[in-house]
């Protein structure tokens, strides 16, 4: 959901705080706003309840359990995401994290803006 701010709100989620911190100063410098980095999935659930955002970055395994509730509740919102994870594909967590675009642990900050912008496009509203 854009605000009066005309750049694209990206909830970050990344338990690593050294991660987050680079990957927020990657979005920065490509023009988007940034929600975060949020190490839980209670703070995650809480930006999100709080104001929606247009994409999001999720960590499956964060400090207090997998993110498969976040991703549902992105998927409601129709919120499209990238997983950024050491995980690899596992059928047992929710369908919402095995459908989205996975990019593995370690990847180039340049990576991750790559996949968002890649990811807005094709999903404009």
């Amino acid at each position: 959901m854009r605000s009066t701010d005309p750049r694209i709100t990206v909830l970050l989620v990344e338990d690593d705080a050294l991660v987050g911190l680079d990957l927020g100063e990657a979005l920065a410098r490509a023009g988007y706003r940034t929600a975060g980095p949020v190490g839980t999935l209670a703070g995650a659930l809480v930006q999100l309840r709080h104001r929606t955002p247009d994409l999001a970055i999720v960590d499956v395994r964060l400090r207090d359990g997998l993110s498969s509730e976040l991703a549902r509740e992105l998927h409601q919102r129709q919120v499209p995401f990238v997983v950024h994870s050491a995980w690899r594909r596992d059928t047992s967590l929710c369908p919402e994290l095995q459908a989205a675009p996975l990019l593995a642990k370690p990847a180039l900050p340049s990576e991750v803006v790559a996949t968002l912008n890649k990811l807005d496009r094709d999903t404009s509203r």
